[in-house]
């Protein structure tokens, strides 16, 4: 039961963190942070140059709504884990190892990984078993199973 609390516990933390994240670029609401040295705000500009980041962040907010609502829960996490992993190197190898941005950045991607471990079940369908190819295109069952 405790389990239970801390994933919504997280969910809610880590959707508190994408929807203003992802709804800022689009209507500013705070100043966007471009980083305190010339690697993290060259990658920050490049994202920016390239539009990537409005992909970046329309992700965040989709990702942030579908956590908030329970819409599709494991494909929002899976859909948000590349922004997280950028999120963590922009915020620690970047901006530092040792700075405040670094913590941030282990909490974004602790608490995607956290809510990916949560949800393990919802896909463990897809990891159970090989399926023979023929079989597959008939429509019988997998490789191993009796007949």
């Amino acid at each position: 039961m405790a389990m239970r609390y801390a994933v919504w516990l997280v969910r809610l933390i880590y959707t508190a963190w994408m929807v203003p994240a992802g709804l800022n670029h689009f209507i500013p609401l705070f100043p966007q942070y471009p980083g305190d040295n010339a690697l993290s705000n060259g990658v920050f500009t490049a994202l920016l140059d390239s539009g990537l980041f409005t992909l970046v962040k329309a992700v965040e907010l989709i990702a942030g709504l579908m956590l908030l609502f329970g819409f599709r829960v494991p494909l929002a996490l899976v859909m948000v884990l590349p922004v997280s992993f950028t999120v963590w190197y922009w915020d620690t190898e970047l901006q530092g190892w040792w700075t405040v941005s670094a913590v941030y950045g282990w909490a974004v991607l602790g608490c995607n990984l956290f809510l990916l471990y949560a949800y393990r079940d919802c896909c463990r369908l897809m990891f159970d078993g090989w399926m023979d190819p023929q079989a597959a295109r008939a429509g019988t069952a997998r490789r191993g199973d009796a007949a």
